[in-house]
């Protein structure tokens, strides 16, 4: 996730725990940013940073320091054009930095008595870490690729095809002219608990892998339609294509539903007992085991529970739904069990509901880099449950 990935960086940077190839991760990065993306991104890394709240930071001069850092010199010029661009952003900045000041500043005011929040955690909760770019690749032969291990801008050249992780860590393939005429053979990419990933088809679809989720898809696509099949998450951005002035289709095929689109983007959870989709932009058809389809434009969303095999459509805002893909936990008014599961799978957890806590509901928005003690003092802090943490087990209790 390369939103959460660059406040994960900022954050190191900061602290001075920076390696010197996320150094360079970083730089790149943050030159290929525009003014509107740097600005969303300070704000959160405002409220996700435990050591800016309480004062105002200086932008401009953090990064430039990134920029300009000695470290950097040997491999990089100044960088004096991306230098222009944060200068153009001071005014906006500052101005964005008074209002997170003053939220900071009626926050610590309101909040409650500390002694009234209290966590209760082993001594080993510094031992659960929060997830990362994890994930494998099982080829066509049932060779598996340990993509952590495989080094940024890497190439793989394989019979007909090659894989690419790129240099921000993503996946892409290349087809050639072999595969073409060869047809159908399928990759497998595997997201464990405490992983996700992000890879490009060969027709251009992009598609983002959320934790223990598993995407089957073919390495060249058909002429007249392309098929996945997904288990767990993903955000979908499908590329247009056309054959004889048609646009080919695009299938998502879960479990118990199918959904068609032409070129859109939208999110698929199919992790327990319903399947979600979500629609952000365009339009899709989701077809059922039961017979059932719909349509869906927009902002809608299409809950389908399997135990009874209905359908209910209603009008979202996307935002919290595709959240995970920019690094951050995002909830409204979402059940405390909900909640638990995106953690359990992100950090790589066991959860046990110790009480009945149907009632309990939680909002809010937190960096899914934060360090877990962190996140489950911040839930803690609304007073309707509290949590105690033993090795990588956490109790969840009224």
């Amino acid at each position: 996730m390369e939103k959460g990935q660059l406040i994960h960086l900022l954050q190191q940077y900061m602290d001075n725990s920076i390696s010197a190839d996320n150094l360079i991760l970083l730089k790149n990065i943050l030159e290929q940013k525009t003014d509107e993306d740097l600005l969303w991104i300070w704000d959160i890394l405002m409220e996700s940073s435990p050591d800016t709240k309480g004062y105002v930071p200086d932008a401009e001069h953090l990064f430039q320091r990134i920029i300009l850092d000695e470290r950097l010199q040997s491999n990089f010029s100044k960088g004096t054009k991306k230098i222009k661009i944060i200068r153009r952003l001071v005014t906006l900045v500052a101005a964005a930095c008074i209002l997170v000041f003053l939220k900071f500043t009626i926050d610590f005011i309101n909040r409650p008595d500390p002694t009234e929040a209290k966590l209760s955690a082993a001594d080993t909760i510094s031992t659960i870490k929060p997830g990362g770019n994890k994930a494998r690749i099982v080829l066509a032969d049932g060779t598996q690729l340990d993509l952590e291990a495989l080094k940024n801008d890497t190439i793989i050249q394989l019979e007909g095809y090659s894989v690419h992780k790129t240099a921000d860590g993503s996946i892409t393939y290349l087809v050639t002219g072999e595969q073409r005429v060869k047809g159908s053979l399928y990759n497998t990419i595997i997201t464990p608990r405490g992983g996700e990933y992000n890879l490009t088809l060969s027709d251009g679809t992009k598609v983002a892998m959320n934790a223990s989720s598993t995407l089957r898809y073919p390495i060249n696509f058909r002429e007249d339609i392309r098929r996945v099949e997904l288990k767990g998450e993903a955000y979908f951005d499908v590329s247009k294509q056309y054959r004889d002035d048609k646009r080919i289709p695009f299938i998502v095929e879960t479990d118990q539903q199918t959904l068609e689109v032409l070129g859109t983007s939208f999110n698929v959870n199919s992790y327990g007992k319903t399947i979600e989709t979500t629609l952000v932009e365009g339009s899709v058809k989701i077809s059922f085991d039961n017979g059932q389809s719909h349509v869906l434009v927009p902002n809608q969303q299409a809950v389908y529970r399997r135990e009874s095999k209905s359908t209910a459509i209603t009008t979202v805002d996307p935002f919290y739904v595709t959240a995970w893909k920019n690094g951050s936990f995002a909830f409204e008014d979402a059940s405390i069990n909900e909640v638990m599961e995106s953690v359990a799978r992100w950090y790589d957890v066991d959860v046990v509901l110790k009480d009945d806590l149907k009632d309990k509901q939680f909002s809010g928005m937190i960096s899914r880099f934060e360090d877990i003690d962190k996140l489950l003092k911040t839930v803690e802090l609304t007073g309707a449950v509290r949590f105690e943490v033993n090795g990588r087990r956490i109790l969840v209790m009224k």
